[in-house]
């Protein structure tokens, strides 16, 4: 939880900076690439982090599941056929 406040933190302190630093660029362009490298970088972290989060849900799902239970559930209705064909050929010298 102290992790999370620290990001907050830490990305509150980046945008100030940025925004100060906006504010006294001189020209417009300036403003502008500081602008877009700022919200490409925001948009990059929420990416990661909404991609972190749905990774984590998918594995304590994944984990949730007994498999040796769910395939004697699907073994209980279902019949398997299994053949097979061995040929055994001398070898040439």
């Amino acid at each position: 939880m102290k992790n999370t406040k620290d990001k907050k933190q830490k990305s509150s302190r980046n945008m100030t900076d940025t925004l100060k630093k906006i504010i006294s660029a001189g020209s417009p362009s300036d403003m502008s690439k500081e602008l877009l490298h700022t919200a490409l970088n925001q948009v990059n972290k929420t990416k990661d982090d909404i991609s972190a989060k749905v990774t984590n849900e998918m594995i304590a799902l994944i984990r949730k599941i007994d498999f040796i239970k769910e395939f004697s559930k699907f073994a209980e209705d279902h019949k398997f056929k299994i053949s097979a064909e061995v040929e055994i050929l001398k070898k040439n010298k």
